[in-house]
């Protein structure tokens, strides 16, 4: 055998050993936008924490609606300064009256916005939230998945600017409506809290011409932290668990039930859903029913694997090490 052939063999090899052990590329990460009625419930905090925690997720902005718009804007701005990541721009909806009633919050000024009181170091854009919405839609058109958990008047207003702006959305899905069960399990579906609390933009966005993923109160209703997994949390002392202790303690009850880290879920680790397509539409009393005599508009979560969701949920809280300098 020749040299030359010997050479020949030799890079053929390299070629094909440098083909089978090269790294695998990085997965391209999710673009998602979270628009929030964060400080009312303890559940949108854990939404927030949850998105940080994950690599696999590019937060391109978080918009907050409901109520005073602008305390629960200097309460998202305070929670990213607190973990180092506060280039996410947070855009504000408008002012809104503030329902009260929630099985899980009665207060009409939540003593989570306590928190950041006074908090100026970073600020909101001056953007309103459904303008930053439509604009990142447009510049990143199929790449975004926008999720909502909380009464749904940034998208209403998004909607009533432009019908058609959440074609260009990758994927919508939001913490909206009670389908087959109420809360508490009940058999009785219930008027569900983010459906309820602006009914008008609820049947806007329920009517929309785009397919909505629902993660419905007959999934998210029994997703509930125990105490030994609070307790491990706690016991983590980072920035971002401290601030989701520091919030917790401020919202005052004993079990959080996190509803809207669900569709979060939804996006990380789909395997853990059953959904099914239904025509999905919603009552002027705030009722979401389905219609199987129309054909699908949308996608109902029908179950979910709680305990792995539950476990994978805090096994993120628990790895991440945000903090300020990073």
């Amino acid at each position: 055998m020749t040299a030359r052939t010997l050479s020949t063999l030799f890079l053929s090899f390299l070629g094909l050993f440098s083909i089978i052990f090269q790294p695998p590329a990085r997965a391209e990460r999710h673009k998602v936008i979270l628009d929030s009625d964060l400080g009312s419930d303890i559940d949108d905090a854990f939404a927030v924490a949850l998105l940080l925690a994950s690599p696999e997720i590019e937060i391109v902005g978080i918009t907050l609606g409901h109520g005073q718009t602008d305390k629960r804007g200097r309460l998202a701005c305070r929670l990213l300064y607190e973990t180092g990541r506060e280039d996410i721009p947070v855009a504000l909806g408008r002012p809104t009256p503030l329902l009260v009633g929630h099985p899980e919050f009665t207060e009409p000024d939540p003593r989570q916005f306590s928190w950041a009181e006074g908090f100026t170091t970073v600020e909101p854009i001056e953007t309103p939230a459904a303008d930053f919405i439509a604009d990142q839609l447009r510049r990143h058109p199929r790449q975004i998945a926008l999720i909502s958990v909380g009464p749904v008047s940034n998208l209403a207003d998004l909607l009533q600017t432009d019908p058609e702006i959440l074609q260009l959305a990758k994927r919508v899905y939001s913490m909206f409506g009670s389908f087959y069960l109420g809360y508490g399990g009940s058999p009785v579906p219930s008027a569900e809290w983010n459906v309820r609390a602006d009914i008008p933009s609820a049947r806007i966005l329920s009517s929309s011409t785009t397919e909505i993923t629902y993660a419905g109160l007959d999934v998210t209703a029994f997703v509930k932290l125990k105490a030994e997994q609070r307790q491990a949390l706690w016991s983590q002392r980072s920035p971002l668990t401290d601030a989701l202790q520091a919030l917790y303690r401020l919202w005052g009850r004993e079990t959080p039930i996190l509803f809207d880290p669900v569709p979060i879920g939804m996006v990380l680790w789909p395997e853990l859903f059953r959904t099914r397509a239904a025509h999905v539409r919603t009552t002027a009393e705030g009722f979401t029913v389905i219609d199987e005599s129309r054909p699908p508009n949308s996608r109902v979560a029908m179950s979910i694997q709680t305990d792995e969701f539950l476990e994978r949920l805090v096994d993120r809280l628990l790895r991440q090490d945000l903090k300020r300098g990073r």
